[in-house]
């Protein structure tokens, strides 16, 4: 079912949340102010200022705590000057220290997915749609089963914003065959 069928069937039932809007925030946090969330929950600890970096190392800025970013992210970085957009492309929890660069540095080849529950036993690599993030359109990819509940991802094409901690789910035929959470 897509959107529009699900508000339909939603409307045809008599809910009330047939005509609320989509939201695309954590419904915990109302002022959508996720560092200053994070700090609370961390009573301050790990959110202390750090480097923001190019890939080459070149210090470009300051951030108020690495638990506020995310790989991919782009705004709140506040870094003027820039020729062209920079996006998150790395977290460095050790070394309190983001690097970013432009959309081109986001795009990776592979991937690995830990904690991967099998709907199917494998014995080996698999082609199959690969969805890694919420709203992403799946796509095709080889899938080779790793020791410790863990898989290769190899995408057909490079894929951007491969953020460790999101969720990959590995269908063929429209049916899961898999999923686990990116490394």
């Amino acid at each position: 079912m897509d959107k529009n069928e699900v508000r339909e069937r939603a409307r045809q039932l008599g809910l009330n949340v047939a005509e609320k809007a989509e939201s695309h925030e954590i419904c915990f946090i109302p002022d959508n102010n996720y560092p200053k969330f994070i700090a609370k929950q961390l009573n301050g600890k790990s959110m202390q200022i750090g480097e923001i970096v190019n890939s080459g190392g070149k210090v470009l800025g300051t951030h108020p705590g690495y638990p506020a970013f995310t790989v991919g992210q782009r705004k709140g970085l506040n870094l003027g000057g820039l020729k062209e957009p920079h996006f998150v492309t790395h977290i460095d929890p050790v070394e309190n220290r983001i690097t970013v660069g432009p959309k081109n540095e986001l795009a990776k080849e592979e991937c690995t997915v830990g904690q991967v529950n099998w709907c199917l036993e494998f014995s080996g690599p698999i082609r199959a749609e690969v969805q890694i993030r919420y709203r992403h359109r799946g796509v095709l990819s080889t899938v080779t089963p790793l020791d410790g509940s863990r898989a290769k991802v190899e995408f057909d094409d490079p894929e951007i914003s491969i953020a460790p901690g999101q969720s990959a789910v590995f269908y063929q035929d429209n049916c899961v065959v898999g999923g686990g959470w990116l490394e």
